[in-house]
C-alpha cells in the first residue's frame, strides 16, 4: 500500500460476493496461505457492532444491520468504516480481500475508490450444492436456510455476477484451484 494524501493504492484488491455456502470462506483461507491475501471482514464488523448494541448475534440480524448501515450511509459504511481503517493500519500487505460485498453501489465505491487495483468474483454453485453445504454445517438448522435465501440482502448478493470481472462454479474446482483462477483476473 502506498498513501500519498488522501490518496490510499494497493496492489490488489478482490471484492468476493456469491450467495452463502457457496465456498467464499475456504477460497478466501486458501487465498491467504497461497497468495498473502488479508482479510477485511464485514462480518466481523457487523459483530462487533450487534455486540455493542446487545443484540443476538445471528444470520438475520447481521443482514439487517447491514442494510440498516446500507441506508444510513449510502452504502459507504464497507468501504470507510471497514476497508479503509483496515488497509491504513497494514501499510505492509499489497493483497486484500473484502470478503463479502452484497450490493451493486458497494462494488462501485470500491471500483472509484481503488480503480485498477479492484477486481471482483462471484463465486456460484448450484442450489442443490448450496443447500446440501448448508446442512453440513449444521443440519438442525435447515429450515433456516429458506428464510435466510429469502432475504432481501441475500437474494442481492446472488444477483451481483452481472458486475464480476470474473464468475467461479465452486461445485468442479477446488477452493486452490480457485484460488489459481482468481489470481489470474490481475493479469499476474
Amino acid at each position: 500500500m502506498s498513501k500519498t494524501g488522501n490518496v490510499i493504492t494497493v496492489k490488489r484488491l478482490l471484492l468476493f460476493s456469491g450467495p452463502m455456502a457457496c465456498g467464499k470462506t475456504s477460497i478466501s483461507e486458501m487465498l491467504q496461505a497461497r497468495y498473502g491475501f488479508f482479510p477485511v471482514s464485514s462480518g466481523a464488523y457487523l459483530r462487533a457492532e450487534l455486540t455493542a448494541r446487545y443484540q443476538m448475534l445471528d444470520r438475520h440480524n447481521l443482514q439487517e444491520l447491514g442494510d440498516a448501515l446500507d441506508k444510513e450511509t449510502d452504502f459507504s459504511w464497507l468501504i470507510e468504516s471497514v476497508a479503509i481503517p483496515a488497509i491504513t493500519a497494514r501499510p505492509d500487505v499489497e493483497n486484500w480481500l473484502v470478503d463479502a460485498v452484497r450490493k451493486p453501489r458497494q462494488v462501485e465505491l470500491f471500483r472509484n475508490r481503488f480503480t485498477d487495483a479492484v477486481k471482483h468474483v462471484h463465486v456460484v454453485a448450484s442450489e442443490a450444492v448450496l443447500k446440501q453445504r448448508y446442512a453440513s454445517r449444521n443440519p438442525h438448522h435447515l429450515p433456516q436456510y429458506e428464510t435466510d435465501v429469502s432475504h432481501p440482502n441475500e437474494q442481492c448478493a446472488r444477483s451481483l455476477a452481472s458486475l464480476a470481472d470474473q464468475i467461479l462454479d465452486t461445485e468442479g474446482l477446488t477452493p486452490s484451484d480457485i484460488a489459481d483462477q482468481i489470481i489470474q483476473v490481475w493479469g499476474t
